[in-house]
């Protein structure tokens, strides 16, 4: 009937109206947390940014810093927080400001060749930095992440020699304090350099 007819297009129109609104509604709610995701973002940025200014000391060298370890984490596989917080903790141990990009460059390239957290690579690359020299503590949590630091560095002492040095001869070097930091970095840089193991991972 007319009447009918009437009160269902009535209906119709009362609820593409409604519809209409919904999906208003739910755009702008979109909009709305887009908004606050790029905020929360923006903000996470600057305060990681300020940390890493405050650690080093210096705001124009931690900008720069920040710049390249954002460059960085778009062709890798950590994110910028992630990247930032590792250089941070680096700086703490008191990794060179200079040399801080290219370390965390170098142990993310072992983190992720070996698919172990780099927390732990940074935890006791810091440490051994900390000390000046590789006690066996690392040695074990380096090995236990994969790194055979002990053959790394019977290999790296022998080409400086010129003559064979065992792994038992670095151990015994180890127990008497006499491997430096400076030589366990070396074997980093050996090993994420080309023709190392974890070059480019």
């Amino acid at each position: 009937t007319h009447a009918q007819n009437a009160a269902y297009k009535t209906q119709s129109g009362y609820l593409q109206r409604l519809l209409q609104r919904m999906v208003a509604y739910a755009s702008v709610a979109q909009a709305m947390s887009f908004v606050r995701n790029v905020r929360d973002v923006t903000m996470e940025f600057e305060l990681q940014r300020v940390a890493l200014g405050s650690i080093i000391g210096d705001l124009n060298r931690a900008n720069a810093l920040f710049e390249q370890i954002k460059a960085a984490a778009v062709k890798s596989p950590f994110q910028i927080k992630e990247l930032v917080t590792y250089t941070k903790q680096l700086a703490a141990y008191k990794i060179e400001t200079d040399e801080l990009f290219e370390t965390t460059q170098r142990l993310a390239d072992i983190s992720a060749g070996l698919g172990v957290g780099m927390e732990r690579l940074v935890l006791a690359y810091g440490q051994i930095r900390a000390t000046g020299y590789l006690r066996a503590s690392e040695v074990r949590q380096l090995t236990e992440a994969g790194i055979p630091i002990v053959e790394e560095l019977a290999k790296k002492m022998s080409e400086l020699r010129g003559e064979t040095v065992s792994a038992a001869e670095v151990m015994g070097m180890i127990s008497d304090r006499a491997i430096s930091f400076g030589m366990v970095k070396e074997v980093f840089d050996d090993m994420t350099s080309a023709g190392g193991m974890f070059y480019k991972m």
